[in-house]
């Protein structure tokens, strides 16, 4: 296994025409990627098929773990094609928006959505390309859309279209969907991500495609809509993990509160103990240049502060021209910010344990990590079947690895999702808590301990009962 050092946030790339060959994938895992992102938006089946034979392969090189995400493309509106490839508005101008099957023009938008003109109205703000042009509704007459341009710019093919004073009349779910979700399940992915989630019943429409299956792959629900915004605790209890999607969320909901709606959603994960993921324009400007801006250092950093378990880079990795120093640069920013909180070795408090019965694993949870933090533990082993205990002991945030011992192989590439993980896989009947000294040594193997060392176990017992944690013990290496 490689060992993933003192780094505990996880380091997700998206693949594309930059980074979509063996050499490259290998290069990215070398420099710290967890978990590849397939982005369904572009590629066709073979491609991605391609590309997940590579990185299974290069799985096999490292005696590793690597996860793989289908990010689903979910209902994106869209604007169609115009002559010449794109249109320029101009603020002030007055265009026409228009669900027919006609070619754009100067002054007339095809819009792909054909239910576009029910779901706008007077007065209604349009957002295009991701918010760089914004237009406002003047009437709607039939098939076509009046609008005023606020702010204009150029408008190219298929650019995508954002209604945040609108009620979209369409699931998350779309029949292209559907497709590239049987075929990713076929290929064993590991994260299915739903772009566009509004409400628990989404994610549990997608649940029951993936039971129906017989698959397991965890659902991420994207946090992208203001709807999604107002119902966030109810769809981060029915996902697997939750993805802060700052792009279109930045669009629905004003700029100013993005900063505070990201941390309310990383708050209420660690609250239900489940995964986030913080994305979009991490580092946006190294797409041409060598460098980042400091801005977009300091972007990362504020994200390892508030404890997320991943990053994610776009456009970085999958178009971008140094994909791999990107990545590099963007460890060392989480390593250099993780050195800092060492120091302190705080975990966060349970303000929800005050409950008059709080559950036994809560308990368990909140003690491990607190002898971790005043025994100065090397790190937490748990062992886990179905996540749950890993998902519970990640929780209060420790500033330690948690050694997560599982008999699934599906299992522990999902647990490259979680902060400071280190998947190991084990036989399904491995009496681990009755003969330590194999335990240590494989933690010795890897160089995770050494001699003196102090570790915490927990485990559930008896094992297999989701979220269920009962066990804790203390153990100093020999």
């Amino acid at each position: 296994m490689r060992q993933a050092g003192v780094r505990l946030t996880k380091i997700i790339a998206t693949l594309g025409p930059a980074t979509g060959t063996r050499k490259q994938i290998k290069a990215l895992a070398v420099a710290g990627v967890n978990i590849f992102r397939l982005n369904l938006s572009h590629g066709d089946h073979a491609v991605l098929r391609q590309w997940i034979h590579w990185i299974r392969r290069v799985e096999k090189e490292l005696h590793t773990h690597l996860g793989i995400l289908f990010d689903l493309q979910g209902p994106k509106i869209r604007v169609g094609k115009f002559e010449g490839g794109y249109t320029t508005l101009h603020s002030g101008q007055k265009v026409t928006f228009t669900t027919e099957k006609v070619t754009g023009e100067d002054g007339l938008v095809p819009v792909q959505f054909k239910k576009f003109h029910e779901t706008v109205k007077k007065g209604d703000s349009v957002f295009l390309d991701d918010g760089n042009i914004y237009v406002q509704v003047l009437s709607v007459s039939g098939k076509r859309v009046e609008m005023k341009v606020q702010v204009g710019g150029r408008l190219a093919d298929h650019k995508g279209i954002n209604l945040p004073d609108s009620v979209i009349p369409t699931g998350a779910l779309t029949a292209k969907d559907k497709k590239d979700l049987q075929f990713g399940l076929e290929e064993e992915i590991d994260f299915v991500a739903l772009s566009f989630a509004s409400s628990a019943e989404d994610i549990r429409r997608l649940r029951h495609l993936i039971q129906r299956k017989g698959k397991d792959a965890e659902i991420i629900a994207k946090i992208e809509r203001k709807k999604a915004v107002r119902n966030l605790e109810s769809i981060v209890a029915a996902s697997d993990a939750v993805m802060v999607a700052r792009g279109d969320l930045g669009i629905e909901i004003p700029l100013t509160e993005v900063p505070v709606v990201q941390q309310r959603i990383l708050n209420e994960c660690a609250r239900q103990a489940k995964p986030v993921i913080v994305a979009t324009q991490m580092m946006e400007s190294m797409i041409t240049n060598p460098r980042p801006t400091r801005a977009e250092t300091s972007d990362i950093s504020n994200a390892v502060m508030s404890k997320t378990d991943a990053i994610m880079l776009s456009a970085e990795t999958a178009v971008g021209r140094h994909p791999i120093t990107a990545v590099q640069i963007m460890a060392k920013t989480v390593e250099t910010t993780e050195a800092f909180l060492k120091k302190e070795r705080k975990i966060q408090p349970w303000n929800w344990f005050l409950e008059e019965e709080p559950p036994i694993s809560l308990g368990i949870t909140y003690s491990a990590n607190h002898l971790a933090e005043v025994l100065h533990a090397r790190m937490i082993v748990v062992f886990t079947l179905t996540g749950g205990t890993a998902k519970m002991i990640r929780s209060p945030n420790p500033m330690v690895p948690l050694a997560a011992f599982t008999s699934k192989r599906a299992r522990a590439r999902q647990l490259t999702l979680l902060r400071g993980a280190l998947p190991f896989l084990v036989e399904a009947d491995h009496p681990f808590l009755g003969n330590m000294k194999e335990l240590f040594q494989r933690l010795k193997q890897q160089k995770l301990v050494k001699e003196g060392d102090r570790i915490v176990i927990t485990a559930g017992d008896p094992p297999g009962v989701p979220s269920w944690t009962n066990v804790i013990r203390v153990e100093r290496v020999p």
